[in-house]
């Protein structure tokens, strides 16, 4: 796996830092810390960044000279910045584009929407977040065996665990319960990557699986399952 690509976090919420330091790193960032404008400059002198995230649950007052501030400074002025802010306010996300930031991002966050905005910005190659995800999944067509274990999942697919990978352009037919579900969701899938046994040693030998065909209300279970995976055990607290 690639390095993890530095993000400036502006936040001076201790809550805040916590919350999307955490939530960063999970999401294969390294975040860095600062309560104040300020602090991230001087911080810039010595680290460079992919990404600078600013947390604006303050008064417009201090949200207009804090992305100044950012944006003008030499080592900060190209890097992209994103801003979090509680108002779903269009006034208040024009004048934040407007004055340079490259996405607004409205609490509480969607890590779905969170992973492809950052990703887009940083240029981060995969599109969809995968969680890491023991699942059995059941195969129609009882090849390369009736059933197989899922090691992660994703919005976009699978990846099954077997030393005899099928052919990449294949097309399955599978089914598989989520944690905390009841209902089976069945859909159709192909082979995307084929990696056997001994082939990476750093590799689990298995096959990567893309949705072709799956319902939306399908996908939205697995968009909340992976949201809950990921995000279930944080609590963000902006005015602590």
């Amino acid at each position: 796996m690639s390095w993890k690509k530095n993000v400036l976090i502006v936040c001076q919420s201790a809550a805040g830092q916590l919350y999307l330091g955490v939530l960063l790193n999970r999401i294969w960032y390294s975040p860095v810390l600062a309560k104040t404008p300020a602090e991230g400059i001087q911080l810039a002198q010595t680290t460079r960044f992919s990404l600078v995230l600013y947390d604006a649950d303050v008064s417009e007052l201090e949200m207009r000279p804090a992305i100044d501030l950012l944006k003008k400074d030499p080592a900060l002025k190209d890097v992209p910045l994103a801003v979090f802010i509680t108002s779903g306010d269009a006034r208040v996300s024009e004048m934040l584009l407007a004055r340079g930031c490259a996405a607004v991002l409205t609490k509480p966050l969607d890590l779905a929407i969170v992973y492809g905005v950052l990703g887009r910005l940083s240029g981060q190659p995969r599109s969809t977040f995968r969680v890491p995800l023991k699942l059995r999944v059941e195969i129609e067509e009882g090849a390369p065996e009736k059933a197989l274990t899922s090691v992660n999942i994703s919005e976009g697919g699978l990846y099954l665990r077997t030393i005899e990978p099928l052919p990449g352009g294949t097309v399955l037919h599978v089914k598989f319960t989520l944690p905390h579900d009841s209902a089976a969701i069945a859909c159709t899938v192909e082979v995307v990557r084929a990696l056997p046994l001994g082939t990476r040693l750093e590799a689990e030998p298995g096959m990567g699986l893309r949705f072709i065909s799956i319902s939306d209300d399908n996908l939205g279970r697995i968009r909340n399952c992976i949201q809950w995976e990921m995000m279930g055990d944080l609590e963000w607290r902006p005015n602590i």
